[in-house]
């Protein structure tokens, strides 16, 4: 079964019925669905999620953009071509490597075309890095490619360049760089006036003002959602009421959230786009559970898995195993642990015997998560390791990875921690950093390594800091205390009303936590900022507690998350510090 590609044909048929055209008649290629028709087509099933159509297309194009000499259209259609391939696990990231550097060897530099084509191959690599998880090559493949797209005047290609570096720095925890690359994007995008990319630019800029905790973050998603409704772009238009949704939600106003969630689940089942879908109803539970509807939120979960499966015809989809993972969110709630994880273990089957593989790696690994027996729970999330990384599903094998590490943690074996190897080496990238005193690179990297300081021991962190302390303590301390603080805009002192207050830095009050033998992961990592007050008649803590957006399916079934009491806890040990 095909779906409609704009013009009202399938790919696949619209290419068949223009052939036949041409060969019959003897028509030219000015009669057929050109190269640049055909990218577009491929790019707007990818944004609908129909991705075997968006693979047909790009396939197409790329074989006519070579015949043509075409080196930007080429690469343009291989961005789309092996993203497709790799998600549909027609080649594994390692494969789809090897092509890009062999067709980025082939871009003829000295062609008036050359050198927009060489940055644009780039970006492929980038993609690449992306799906093998590879942030910071990815980093680097989007920078480098957004300042030679810069030099060419390549206006809309740079804006897009720039879109996939916040991508690569929210994957790195980096707020505030993901903001200025936003930036950066949209800027690109003004300069060419192009309303697309600049909606997409805008929805770019909203994703990173509400990451980094920036204001008007709402503005910037709603002027996204104004020009993709000017341009009837349906996808883009569901992707920016999402993110309204989850801003909404995120400020305690779960009704607004409802009905905004409920607005992009009706576009993405306009459009049958299944992750979309997904991603969608998920936004809707948690609103209904913030509503304490949980049977409600349960009831219209299921209504639309039915739909989405039915889409699906029994066949691997985008979309259903996402789908599933929110009717288990409303399940947990309103029948309790027990029930879901019956249910987790009828999902794991039907995905399986569908032949979605990706789908079964996302049950198995929520099994992980879920049960409540140690072994069971370190065997699933095994077994989900072992199928991400046959199938090579880089970004789930990545989330599997910091699950199995915080199970080998709480065994006291964090030397088997799968995570630990990448931690051991952001570690050591740190403290370069601080040892060369590069404030940019420590706050860069303190920020990559804020996901994997559950794979560290107390004595690494000991042997790497006070190596390089111990040359100059004073000197290094005031490194530490003038860079550790993540929030870009504090100052160092202030007084108000008489009392003088200043910041305890986040990243030194978590490495005084390990030093002294308790290692807090990212999660539980809460205070943000502490704070020390003089002037009272006794040094006083002040901290604000901000708890971590995402809970394991059993923690939602608490009165309170249990990060809380620990996190009003965490805050005295401010008080330890000489500031």
């Amino acid at each position: 079964k095909q779906q409609i590609c704009p013009g009202g044909h399938s790919a696949p048929l619209r290419i068949v019925r223009n052939l036949a055209h041409r060969l019959a008649g003897g028509q030219g290629l000015s009669e057929m669905a050109s190269a640049q028709e055909l990218l577009e087509q491929s790019q707007a099933s990818q944004e609908t999620g129909q991705v075997q159509d968006a693979l047909v297309a790009a396939k197409e194009a790329f074989d006519r953009f070579r015949a043509q000499g075409d080196q930007v259209g080429l690469a343009e259609a291989l961005r789309c071509m092996v993203g497709s391939q790799i998600e549909l696990l027609e080649v594994t990231s390692e494969a789809a490597q090897k092509v890009v550097k062999e067709e980025a060897s082939k871009v003829k530099k000295s062609a008036p075309d050359g050198k927009i084509a060489d940055a644009l191959m780039g970006l492929v690599a980038a993609e690449v890095h992306f799906f093998r998880g590879e942030s910071d090559k990815a980093l680097r493949a989007a920078i480098d490619a957004a300042n030679a797209l810069a030099k060419e005047g390549a206006d809309k290609h740079e804006s897009i360049a720039w879109q996939m570096a916040v991508n690569a720095q929210l994957m790195r925890n980096n707020g505030p760089k993901a903001l200025a690359a936003a930036n950066a994007a949209l800027s690109a995008a003004q300069k060419v006036g192009d309303r697309k990319t600049e909606g997409a630019a805008w929805l770019s800029v909203a994703t990173a003002r509400h990451v980094s905790g920036g204001e008007d973050a709402k503005e910037a998603a709603q002027r996204a959602r104004g020009l993709f409704q000017e341009l009837n772009s349906r996808p883009s238009e569901a992707a920016a009421v999402i993110l309204l949704a989850q801003m909404e939600h995120a400020h305690g106003d779960s009704q607004a959230a409802l009905a905004l969630a409920r607005e992009a689940l009706a576009i993405a089942r306009e459009t049958k786009n299944g992750p979309q879908t997904a991603s969608a109803l998920e936004m809707v539970v948690e609103a209904q559970l913030a509503n304490n509807s949980s049977r409600e939120a349960l009831e219209e979960a299921e209504l639309v898995l039915a739909q989405v499966e039915q889409d699906a015809a029994g066949q691997p989809s985008r979309g259903v195993a996402a789908t599933m993972s929110a009717v288990l969110l409303a399940h947990t709630a309103y029948k309790g642990i027990d029930s879901a994880l019956a249910l987790v273990r009828e999902y794991t089957v039907r995905l399986r015997e569908r032949g979605d593989k990706k789908g079964e790696v996302r049950m198995l690994h929520k099994l992980a998560t879920m049960s409540p027996n140690p072994p069971e729970a370190m065997n699933s999330a095994q077994v989900a390791l072992q199928l991400a990384t046959q199938i090579g599903d880089a970004t789930q094998e990545a989330a599997i990875k910091s699950t199995l590490t915080d199970m080998y943690v709480a065994k006291g074996k964090v030397e088997k921690a799968p995570t630990r190897k990448t931690a051991m080496k952001a570690l050591s990238e740190l403290v370069k950093a601080l040892e060369n005193k590069d404030g940019e690179k420590f706050d860069d990297t303190a920020k990559y390594l804020d996901g994997f300081y559950n794979a560290l021991k107390q004595e690494d962190i000991e042997t790497a800091m006070v190596r390089v302390i111990s040359k100059d303590p004073e000197s290094y301390m005031g490194f530490l205390k003038e860079h550790g603080q993540m929030i870009a805009d504090e100052k160092p002192t202030a007084v108000t009303t008489g009392f003088t207050v200043k910041p305890v830095p986040h990243e030194i009050m978590y490495f005084g936590f390990t030093a002294g033998g308790i290692s807090y992961g990212p999660r539980f990592r809460v205070n943000r900022p502490a704070y020390k007050t003089f002037n009272f008649d006794m040094t006083v803590c002040l901290s604000v507690v901000e708890l971590p957006d995402c809970s394991d399916q059993w923690e939602r079934e608490l009165a309170y998350n249990p990060s809380m009491l620990d996190g009003v806890l965490q805050h005295s040990a401010a008080t330890g510090y000489n500031l």
